[in-house]
């Protein structure tokens, strides 16, 4: 069994869990980068006054990196792990189908949580529990970034009603449908592209 070491906050991307260690992960940084940038400034005003110029300076542009830090940590705050059982359900069902969990797509316009991806030969499944999810715009965004990037053809469908979803999961595993090289390709790119 693998030990986790404690210093290592963030669990993989697509996993389970994923987001809830970006919250902590993402506080942390952003505690981090702002308290750099205020003992500078404290350097600059209270312990080196004589140098107050240079700690300014510094001061200023460590601030860039806080408030990058913080734009993420607001990003990854909007949205949580989905519940437990979903996550139980689709392992149950999925065989050996790729899967990824704790999504963030992000679009111009709008970001939206999918709780799951799942690809079987050619079919990109999604479930999202986020209430008011533009259904149409997410499938309308995917399909695009999928054409873009040479994967046209697929079939893909984003669930928000949980009976739907496992109906259609269950249909996938009864029909034991062979995992293609193409799945696990379209999973490894929704990995790049996801926050």
């Amino acid at each position: 069994m693998k030990v986790k070491s404690p210093f290592n906050l963030k669990e993989p991307k697509g996993t389970y869990g994923y987001l809830k260690s970006m919250h902590l992960y993402s506080i942390l940084k952003a505690c981090l980068f702002l308290g750099i940038s205020l003992i500078l400034y404290l350097c600059s005003r209270v312990f080196f006054p004589q140098h107050r110029g240079i700690f300014v300076v510094l001061a200023i542009i460590s601030a860039v990196p806080a408030a990058m830090s913080i734009v993420s940590l607001v990003m990854y705050l909007r949205f949580n792990t989905g519940r437990r059982e979903i996550f139980e359900e689709t392992e149950a069902l999925r065989g050996e189908a790729p899967v990824l969990y704790d999504c963030i797509v992000t679009t111009q316009q709008k970001s939206y949580g999918v709780n799951v991806f799942l690809t079987a030969n050619k079919n990109l499944i999604g479930y999202s529990e986020y209430k008011g999810m533009e259904i149409n715009e997410l499938t309308r965004h995917l399909e695009y970034m999928l054409k873009k990037n040479n994967y046209a053809g697929w079939n893909i469908k984003i669930f928000t009603d949980h009976d739907k979803y496992l109906e259609r999961l269950r249909y996938i595993s009864d029909k034991n449908l062979k995992i293609l090289t193409a799945d696990k390709n379209l999973a490894g790119f929704l990995k790049e592209i996801i926050l």
